[in-house]
């Protein structure tokens, strides 16, 4: 997938962002949920993923290999040391506090903007375009709107239409090649911990996170 190739693994954040990345379209969580998620919600050895949705209600899901390996990767070698308040949280911002919602739209716009086309772009919301895609990818494969709708963290099942207003055929192939890199096993990413050197619109994202 052109979007997780366009990352920079030389940079400072870079195994954060691709990891952050992938995180967000196996999950198809909101950007504000990924920005709240605490270490413990996740538990490598189940492979799951507890999400703080809306109303203060929590949802399960599992993960694949490769988003687990690359989230305990991150963990043991590449998260940088928070601030005291913040030391709970997954994922810091190079400042040691939590990575903001907005940080996560802005992290996802930075990489869409190198690896999509303008025309692409216009009708793009960053980070929900990674929960678009999901839900997409979930139907393709055959999954049922329950199954999609719980993934998510939709209230109802009208909420979960809006992901699918769309020529599912055209999208087919391109959801398959996606599903398979995301899938692919850690070490098919070349060297991975070689390339690393160590030496708004408020009231459109609001709504996207409201869905």
């Amino acid at each position: 997938m052109e979007v997780f190739q366009a990352v920079d693994l030389k940079k400072t954040e870079g195994f954060r962002d691709y990891c952050l990345l992938h995180l967000l379209f196996d999950s198809g969580a909101r950007a504000s949920e990924i920005a709240t998620l605490n270490l413990d919600y996740f538990d490598a050895h189940n492979q799951t993923l507890a999400i703080l949705g809306k109303a203060k209600r929590y949802r399960q899901i599992s993960l694949w290999p490769k988003t687990c390996e690359l989230i305990t990767l991150y963990i043991q070698k590449y998260r940088g040391t928070p601030r005291p308040l913040y030391h709970h949280r997954l994922f810091i911002n190079q400042r040691g506090q939590t990575l903001t919602r907005s940080g996560i739209h802005r992290l996802c716009q930075k990489y869409l903007h190198r690896a999509l086309p303008p025309k692409r772009l216009k009708s793009i919301h960053p980070a929900h375009s990674f929960r678009h895609s999901r839900a997409v990818n979930m139907l393709c494969c055959g999954h049922p709107l329950t199954d999609i709708k719980n993934r998510l963290g939709h209230e109802n099942i009208q909420s979960t239409m809006v992901y699918l207003h769309m020529d599912l055929a055209s999208k087919q192939a391109v959801q398959k090649k996606f599903i398979q890199y995301a899938q692919s096993a850690l070490k098919h990413d070349p060297k991975l911990d070689t390339l690393i050197d160590w030496d708004h619109k408020q009231d459109i994202l609001s709504w996207l996170d409201s869905l």
